[in-house]
């Protein structure tokens, strides 16, 4: 009797164990997570894991550039990795409080556009670090991401997939609608995401996207 009692409270121990260290690794996945650009084609993913169990995959156009400001006038570069060239870009801005009011010129015609700030104004020296949301001439959503280190990444999201999701020790069974369950083994490393599809073997690296 005693005997199963030992096992009766060692399993019972072992579940909850477990079921605490998968709750801690499901905390680890809140937020989003933004994947590696694929080569030259510049589309990459967000992956958005909410606290519901809920999960959000966004694919889309990624750019990066480099970015100087001096007064109201912006400059961007962007380097071409198929020429090896670096394309650069001259605009003007003006940022009246959560407002961005910008005046650019393409193929020799001048454009207006107003962006709006995304979440609250980081504490830095450059008031426009942050993410900023606007439409661009195509019609489609579009954030820029302005960060402190000079790098700028424009994302053009094109299409977003939901669905739930849960995690059982190191492992995550994501189950998108109208797709079948797949299961990925995580690993973390500081700021960085991997996840490998048990199936298929692919591995997707991930970086955290702080807004």
């Amino acid at each position: 009797m005693k005997n199963l009692l030992k096992i009766f409270l060692i399993s019972g121990f072992v579940i909850i164990y477990s079921s605490s260290f998968s709750q801690e690794v499901k905390k680890g996945l809140i937020g989003k997570w933004g994947s590696d650009v694929v080569k030259n084609s510049r589309v990459g993913t967000v992956w958005q894991f909410n606290k519901n169990g809920t999960v959000e995959i966004t694919s889309g156009a990624v750019v990066y550039y480099v970015y100087s400001f001096n007064g109201k006038e912006l400059i961007s570069a962007l380097f071409n990795h198929i020429t090896g060239g670096t394309i650069l870009d001259t605009s003007f801005v003006e940022i009246r409080g959560d407002s961005l009011f910008q005046k650019y010129k393409l193929k020799s015609k001048e454009y207006s556009r107003v962006m709006i700030r995304v979440g609250k104004r980081k504490k830095s020296l450059l008031h426009l670090v942050g993410t900023w949301e606007t439409i661009n001439i195509a019609g489609q959503k579009s954030y820029y991401k302005f960060n402190g280190d000079h790098t700028l990444i424009l994302r053009i999201p094109l299409k977003t997939q939901k669905g739930t999701f849960n995690v059982k020790d190191f492992t995550l069974e994501l189950k998108l609608k109208g797709e079948k369950q797949e299961v990925y083994n995580i690993k973390f490393l500081s700021h960085s995401l991997s996840l490998k599809n048990i199936r298929n073997k692919i591995e997707k690296t991930f970086q955290r996207i702080y807004d």
